[in-house]
């Protein structure tokens, strides 16, 4: 059985990659070119960086317990 720490980490860390996938994605091939595919980037870029942060806290953390 996969421990709460490891899911977390796992969960985390694929957030990460789908995150920054559906950003590069966007970018190459915008699914409406424009103001919402700029929005669209934002968030999922800025989300990645948001959940790197993140991860770096959770693994800090998790040093502790």
């Amino acid at each position: 059985m996969i421990s709460l720490k490891a899911f977390h980490l796992f969960f985390i860390l694929t957030s990460i990659v789908i995150m920054f996938g559906y950003g590069f994605y966007e970018i190459l091939s915008p699914k409406n070119p424009g103001f919402i595919s700029y929005i669209a980037i934002f968030f999922s870029l800025s989300t990645v960086i948001l959940l790197i942060i993140y991860l770096f806290r959770v693994i800090r953390k998790f040093r502790t317990l």
